[in-house]
């Protein structure tokens, strides 16, 4: 996905559904589909472009001012890998199994996990984690404001970062007031 393209799937989650009213299962497509892919794409081109920005100005300048943010936001893309993997491998498929439970009418098979609200929990603490990350970045860059003079790697990455940040917390939202609250209370009908 280009930039262009993921500024319209942020500025206009899901293109118009319902995320409140469709099956869970397609919420759960649309965040894999649209942020995590995303985020599989847009993290190492960051990362690199952070890091031959910072290369570049303690070299030609002696000028270490944006070290933390590549700090901060390697920290961030190793928590957001992390992150994916345990939604797409744990969470995802135990909501999916809650949901088909719902469907067929019958209970949920038991979970390894006990409840769904147990890696919610966990989900939802990382969640906090990245934001904290965001507001960091932006505390650093002055909201991502680009200096005057500035060369156009510079200008490009603090773009991206506003356009990062504008599609994570999209997705964060999506996940943390329509899907999680969603599948716990689908939860309680099942069990």
């Amino acid at each position: 996905m280009n930039l262009a393209e993921n500024k319209t799937a942020a500025a206009v989650p899901g293109k118009g559904a319902d995320w409140n009213s469709a099956p869970l299962h397609s919420l759960m497509d649309h965040i894999v589909g649209i942020h995590h892919e995303y985020l599989k794409l847009e993290l190492p081109r960051l990362a690199d472009k952070a890091g031959r920005l910072v290369k570049s100005r303690m070299e030609k300048h002696g000028d270490s001012s944006l070290v933390p943010l590549l700090d901060t936001f390697l920290e961030l893309k190793s928590e957001l890998e992390s992150h994916m993997w345990k939604e797409e491998v744990v969470l995802f498929p135990l909501i999916r199994n809650i949901e088909s439970a719902a469907t067929a009418g019958v209970k949920a098979p038991p979970a390894h996990c006990g409840s769904v609200n147990n890696p919610i929990r966990v989900m939802e603490h990382e969640h906090a984690s990245a934001e904290r990350a965001l507001e960091e970045m932006r505390r650093i860059t002055g909201n991502y404001a680009v200096p005057e003079g500035a060369c156009e790697t510079h200008r490009t990455l603090f773009e991206a970062l506003g356009v990062f940040e504008a599609d994570l917390c999209q997705h964060i939202r999506l996940e943390n007031d329509i899907l999680h609250p969603r599948a716990s209370e689908l939860e309680t009908l099942v069990s």
